[in-house]
């Protein structure tokens, strides 16, 4: 077969993916993790900062890029899945969801699953017992180690790309608790793309309707198996990232993030292919996966926790926290960061400042701002009927703001309790309101 045939055969089954079910599910999915947030910010500051059809729309398209060059990743490197694996993968994956949300990732179900894999093969075989014990642990034993690590790897390498390019994309602000108990300004990053892929993954059937060409692949394929065959099917698959931003930007820590999860999946896809031509290899990535991947988050939990905020309320003036779209404020071109020191010629000092000094020209504002470099500059604009009665941006909260969330993640078990009124509430992300 020439490369162009198999080339067709691959765009064949990445387009498949847009009649398989589970890729509308996890559109909807999505739309209503984007909603949620949407309710959140109204009832934060009363009115929406980002557009539900905007996100779901860059969800769409930068998840489509992401499936392709995931499905192009796994192509050249001959990733063969085997669909018993994967089931393993997820219902591993969704035991771990119960002790924590952000188990779920593959990482740590994918490196679970393979230090299992190896520690039975380096076992006594067993040979007495149920016979669905003895199915699953035959299906353990022959889990392809260097395949799902190198699809663990794989999405990771997209997941970073993405977060790269749209991870500080309509962050969410937020007022959350500091160190010392007072409210501090700061964003969520939180993002969801839905990745359609095409994969190769093992049939029983000899000499399947896929043939490869005499270059591929570049892993090797000593764990496919005498008389097994090969078929690309479609695999819709989500990707997520949460953070948040408090002692640093939103650019500045998707960057950070991205930087770590390239480097992260560069090694365990390195790892990965070793291993299918040197075994000892898969102990190492096995291994290397989930706790390489914890130790980057707990990594990230300590430097937010240790730094120092950016978005306090500075002694002067009223420190701008976000901009909302469509905005006079947009328009001017403010920044989250600058502090507004004066509208109209009046020093504000509280939101109730900032009110009354537009309201002594209804029909224009002139502001002193002061940038994060400590420079002084000026901007100006018309005010119309009908636009945001503070410009259109979201300052950093005062000792009188009483909405605020509280970060972190908590199992689903947990939410159970809090939502049934037994529980403290600390859920990611959760709204809460001082009394």
């Amino acid at each position: 077969m020439t490369e162009l045939s198999f080339l067709t055969e691959i765009l064949n089954g990445l387009a498949q993916v847009l009649a398989h079910p589970l890729f509308y599910v996890a559109l909807l999915l999505v739309g209503l993790q984007y909603r949620r947030q949407n309710s959140m910010e109204r009832r934060m500051f009363g009115v929406r900062c980002s557009s539900l059809t905007d996100q779901v729309l860059r969800s769409f398209l930068y998840g489509a890029g992401g499936g392709l060059l995931a499905t192009v990743l796994m192509t050249v490197i001959g990733v063969v899945l085997s669909p018993g694996d994967m089931a393993y993968v997820w219902v591993v994956a969704l035991v771990l969801a119960l002790v924590n949300v952000r188990y779920t990732c593959f990482a740590y179900a994918g490196g679970l699953l393979s230090f299992v894999s190896l520690v039975l093969n380096a076992l006594p075989t067993l040979t007495s017992g149920p016979d669905w014990l003895l199915g699953v642990y035959d299906d353990l034993k022959q889990l392809h180690v260097p395949d799902l690590m190198a699809l663990v790897a794989i999405l990771h390498l997209v997941e970073g790309i993405l977060v790269r390019l749209n991870g500080a994309q309509a962050a969410m602000p937020v007022f959350v608790p500091g160190k010392r108990g007072r409210l501090i300004g700061g964003f969520i990053l939180q993002k969801f793309w839905v990745i359609p892929m095409a994969a190769f993954v093992v049939t029983g059937v000899p000499d399947s309707v896929l043939h490869t060409p005499s270059w591929w692949p570049l892993m090797s394929l000593g764990g496919l198996g005498l008389g097994a065959g090969l078929q690309i099917v479609p695999v819709p698959a989500i990707l997520g990232y949460s953070g948040a931003a408090l002692t640093k930007t939103p650019q500045q820590t998707s960057t950070h993030t991205a930087r770590w999860l390239v480097a992260y999946s560069i090694v365990l896809l390195c790892l990965a292919i070793g291993s299918s031509y040197f075994s000892p290899l898969a102990w190492v990535a096995a291994l290397f996966c989930p706790i390489a991947h914890e130790l980057l988050i707990l990594w990230e939990m300590r430097g937010e926790q240790s730094g120092h905020p950016i978005y306090v309320k500075p002694l002067q003036g009223l420190k701008i926290l976000s901009i909302l779209p469509k905005s006079p404020a947009l328009e001017m071109g403010l920044l989250p960061g600058e502090t507004i020191l004066k509208v109209n010629g009046t020093p504000v000092n509280t939101p109730y400042d900032l009110h009354f000094a537009l309201n002594q020209n209804p029909a224009y504002a002139k502001l002193e701002l002061l940038t994060p470099e400590g420079e002084v500059r000026f901007a100006n604009t018309a005010i119309y009927t009908g636009d945001h009665h503070m410009l259109g941006v979201i300052l950093v909260p005062d000792d009188n703001a009483r909405q605020f969330v509280r970060l972190g993640t908590a199992s689903p078990w947990a939410w159970l309790w809090e939502k049934l009124g037994g529980g403290r509430k600390r859920a990611h992300a959760t709204y809460h309101e001082q009394s």
